[in-house]
């Protein structure tokens, strides 16, 4: 049960530092390519592949943007289309592909598609069918936390379809769930990539100015920033260093910015929460900075994003502070989510007995 708590000392809370502005380090214009609908990033080969909307190869640059070479285009022709790179070994379809494979999401026509290539010789390893899409999935990767894809429909179909999030199942594509990224974000043009640090989902769309932060069961974290001189945005790519990422617009033009916030989520000054102690090990105090009306909930979720423990509260003022009952919970690290409508605020956890 979550009951209000007087705390004796404040000195061993933790505030959230706000999070670096995000930087362009270098940028170019796709000598091979026209309007880019999608990026990846090959970490140890120093190199990007590219795609444009509509186009008939995936091209490889270097990240200095000299062009290497071209690929045939896997499937229809789509503006609605996205590639990866295989963070780690994963099972599609019941076929092992190796890490550092190209992945290829086409979602022009019906529920997307979602093909392994060889990165060396551009055959296709095996081709997964998603039970998720209306024609306009436009961006995806894989979860290797989760072992699950992530996909992204863009805003076109209207109604409960768009703007939806799904994470299908690598073995069969049936879709495990779903969710909607408004009222927070929009999303036209677009691509979603995820953390493989915190395991969360950032998105980018040619109609917003920022990159939206979600956790993978869809708590909406934030919205980042981009800074001056990067909109449009229709593919992201995370940087396997954690500290950048490749995004590209339906302009063309190729941006790798810093300060990106892979490592962990950074949240709004007035989202902010404390917790204390920290590791804990049977109880948690939450101590709020602004007062918090009706409809509050704590989550507790594992490092795979599992809701694991989830309770209502009443409401707080600022100052106040709740105490979360961990119970039985394995050792292990958590975030703590806290909730009232939509106002969001997070903390990471650590569980040690």
């Amino acid at each position: 049960m979550i009951t209000r708590y007087a705390l004796l000392s404040l000195t061993v809370l933790i505030r959230f530092a706000a999070p670096a502005q995000m930087t362009i380090l270098s940028q170019f214009n796709p000598s091979n390519t026209g309007g880019t609908c999608g990026i990846a990033y090959n970490a140890p080969a120093g190199e990007l592949m590219v795609i444009g909307c509509n186009a008939s190869t995936i091209d490889r640059y270097a990240v200095d943007g000299t062009f290497l070479s071209s690929a045939t285009m896997v499937g229809e022709a789509a503006n609605d289309v996205d590639v990866d790179m295989s963070p780690s070994d994963l099972v599609m379809n019941g076929t092992f592909v190796a890490q550092g494979q190209l992945l290829l999401v086409n979602g022009e026509t019906g529920a997307a598609d979602i093909y392994a290539i060889d990165e060396v010789t551009n055959a296709v390893i095996d081709t997964l069918v998603a039970g998720f899409g209306s024609s306009h999935v436009v961006g995806g990767s894989y979860h290797p936390q989760r072992g699950t894809f992530f996909l992204v429909q863009d805003n076109v179909p209207g109604g409960f379809v768009e703007n939806r999030v799904a994470e299908v199942d690598a073995t069969t594509g049936d879709t495990l769930l779903s969710f909607s990224v408004q009222p927070y974000f929009d999303v036209n043009y677009g691509d979603l990539d995820i953390s493989p640090v915190s395991g969360h989902l950032f998105i980018v769309s040619s109609d917003d100015d920022g990159i939206a932060e979600f956790t993978p069961d869809g708590v909406f974290v934030t919205e980042h920033a981009l800074p001056s001189g990067v909109s449009d945005l229709s593919g992201i790519a995370l940087d396997n260093d954690l500290q950048g990422a490749w995004v590209c617009n339906v302009s063309g033009e190729v941006f790798n910015l810093g300060n990106f916030p892979v490592g962990s989520a950074e949240l709004r000054a007035d989202r902010v929460i404390s917790i204390a102690p920290n590791p804990a090990s049977d109880q948690v105090t939450l101590l709020c900075h602004r007062s918090l009306g009706r409809n509050i909930s704590v989550r507790l979720m594992d490092a795979l994003g599992r809701t694991v423990l989830q309770q209502a509260a009443e409401p707080q003022q600022a100052g106040s502070a709740l105490v979360l009952e961990l119970g039985t919970l394995s050792n292990g690290p958590y975030s703590v989510v806290l909730t009232d409508g939509a106002s969001l605020a997070m903390e990471r956890l650590i569980i040690e007995r």
